[in-house]
């Protein structure tokens, strides 16, 4: 009797420890990291809207089907969201590196043509000026 017991509260409480642990830490992450997966994962929920939609209304659910439709729809259009969102964030990145670096050359090309008035501006005072003297 007292191992039964014991047998029975060991099982009980290893059944509980496993349902406390944690999730996985990978259990949680997003797997597309990308605009592209994103809107790949769109395509692939209205795909699904239309499947569970059309098998529902083949077996006569007709509002189960149009519940189905609309909650894959809805994550179809979370998908393709997300992704439009982080595509318009990298260009938006890139046009700020590109305009950045053009600002940069242009400037240093200002500066380079500036030395070069200012230098021509010197010799041609120097030379006005040797003319001037007596």
């Amino acid at each position: 009797m007292k191992k039964s017991i014991a047998a029975l509260s060991f099982l009980v409480m290893s059944s509980m420890m496993l349902g406390v642990m944690p999730a996985p830490a990978f259990a949680g992450q997003n797997a597309n990291k990308s605009a592209k997966g994103e809107m790949k994962q769109g395509g692939k929920e209205a795909k699904n809207a239309g499947k569970s939609l059309g098998t529902d209304v083949k077996k006569g659910h007709v509002a189960q089907g149009g519940k189905d439709f609309g909650k894959h729809t809805g994550n179809a259009a979370k998908h393709t969201a997300k992704g439009t969102a982080k595509g318009t964030k990298t260009a938006a990145k890139k046009t700020a590196n590109a305009t950045e670096g053009a600002a940069k050359t242009t400037g240093n090309a200002a500066k380079t043509a500036g030395k070069a008035t200012g230098n021509a501006a010197k010799k041609t005072g120097k030379t006005v000026k040797k003319a001037v003297t007596p």
